[in-house]
């Protein structure tokens, strides 16, 4: 028998907000478990206390921004249009049918007037990640860091060819132990200097902030890139950077673990990153810090220098090469070059090895990556950070910069960055929450069972009596 549905568009409901939105919503969950008051004393500055007209609620100003960023939806114009019908996003900004929603320039107005200079969307991202350590969803001990790149709004044929000079950035530090090692040696001390160096880059005509991000195997164009860290205990997102396309994922590294530590006083104790970040600053970073740290395998030099150098083996306590074949020991003459190569060499010069001045660095987290602490932990890297990237990307907008400058830019991104820690703080609240109510009915359950057992035993006992 077919069914055709009559026309009932017209017809009058009696029924509130609060039976139409579903019990397991997302957004319930969130307005369970976020506390979002915090806002109020953030923004209080940044409004008159006794002039002008009555202003929109700065939570459902951004609540606008967080509802865009939970359901991926691609505009503010959209997300404003689905909540004039949506019940859902209504009863989450606590806005009643019968009454208007916000127009869709309401929060690019008030970030222009109140909220670009301020630090309010970096104080709101701090304050959900402190919400997260008060939930006990952060172990603050071991850390993953990769980058991402989000397309700029620009197109990658549009730019002018500039040449940049900078001044080469230098490592003091190892220039100063250089020179101690010539020194000890009875050897004249190099004379480091500022370096000029010029670099042929593209700037785009239409976002001037954006780099020109060209790797192997990935796709080339104006970008913006998230240097990203999270936490291992539930994947919250401790922080999220933002830069210019062609920036070296390891130049921000140590200010952001800096940051980070200072920020929520956490004790970084593990760290696993990429092959990307393998430098000795952040090396010497780790070892001065008591960090375990693993990068991912990375070769150097050619396939006939590797094969060259296997043929040696350092000892350590004489300081020399020993020839694995022949037996012939090369010993080191003092010389050591500006960038910190020890030579060694045998009697007659013809056979030579380099070793850096902290090759025992490298033997190190060489160690470290082959530990089975190490693999595991490399291993988590892909599962928990990548596994960030990939939630942002393909449920939250992530793939293209809906904005230009790095600094606008950053603003959402601690939004949408915090807007992703809510929903996983909800979700995994709801679950051990789940459980415990599980658990508990489950217990209830026995008692009531044991009790009827006993009743029944009473009641024949009061029969055979």
């Amino acid at each position: 028998m077919i069914s055709i549905n009559k026309n009932i568009q017209s017809e009058i409901l009696m029924t509130t907000m609060e039976e139409i939105v579903p019990q397991d919503s997302l957004f319930r969950k969130i307005d369970k478990y976020i506390d979002f008051t915090f806002i109020y004393d953030e923004v209080k500055d940044l409004y008159c206390d006794n002039n002008g007209r009555p202003s929109i609620d700065p939570i459902v100003l951004f609540k606008l921004v967080f509802i865009q960023t939970l359901d991926g939806i691609k505009s503010m114009r959209q997300t404003c249009k689905k909540i004039k019908v949506d019940a859902e996003y209504r009863w989450f900004l606590g806005i009643p049918f019968g009454q208007d929603t916000p127009h869709f320039s309401t929060f690019s107005k008030n970030y222009e007037r109140r909220f670009k200079d301020s630090d309010v969307f970096e104080n709101i991202f701090i304050n959900i990640v402190k919400q997260a350590i008060k939930y006990n969803l952060i172990d603050g001990t071991t850390f993953y860091t990769d980058s991402t790149h989000k397309k700029a709004n620009a197109n990658k044929n549009k730019y002018n060819d500039e040449i940049v000079k900078n001044i080469k950035e230098r490592r003091k530090w190892l220039e100063e132990e250089i020179n101690e090692e010539r020194i000890k040696n009875g050897r004249k001390p190099f004379e480091y200097k500022d370096e000029i160096e010029e670099r042929h880059i593209k700037v785009s005509t239409t976002d001037k902030e954006s780099g020109y991000y060209h790797r192997d195997n990935k796709e080339k164009g104006f970008m913006y890139l998230d240097h990203r860290t999270v936490d291992d205990k539930c994947n919250i997102i401790v922080d999220c950077y933002v830069t210019k396309g062609n920036v070296h994922d390891s130049n921000p590294f140590i200010e952001r673990c800096e940051y980070i530590k200072n920020t929520f006083d956490f004790n970084i104790k593990k760290y696993a990153v990429d092959s990307g970040y393998l430098t000795l600053d952040i090396k010497k970073y780790f070892i001065e810090n008591d960090i375990f740290g693993v990068f991912g395998y990375r070769r150097y030099g050619s396939s006939e220098s590797r094969q060259e150098k296997r043929k040696y083996e350092y000892i350590k306590e004489l300081d020399v090469y020993y020839e694995k074949e022949t037996g012939e020991i090369l010993e080191y003459n003092g010389l050591i070059d500006k960038v910190g190569y020890k030579k060694y060499q045998n009697i007659d010069k013809k056979k030579i090895v380099r070793r850096h001045i902290h090759e025992e660095w490298n033997e190190i987290f060489n160690n470290n990556r082959l530990s089975e602490e190490g693999k595991k932990l490399y291993q988590q890297r892909k599962e928990h950070v990548e596994r960030s990237f990939a939630d942002s990307k393909q449920n939250h907008g992530y793939r293209y910069a809906m904005y230009k400058g790095v600094k606008k830019n950053q603003h959402y991104t601690w939004l949408i960055c915090a807007a992703q820690n809510m929903k996983n703080i909800a979700i995994k609240k709801e679950k051990v929450n789940g459980k415990s109510l599980t658990k508990s009915t489950y217990l209830t359950k026995i008692i009531n069972f044991i009790e009827n057992i006993i009743n029944i035993q009473k009641l024949f006992q009061k029969i055979y009596v």
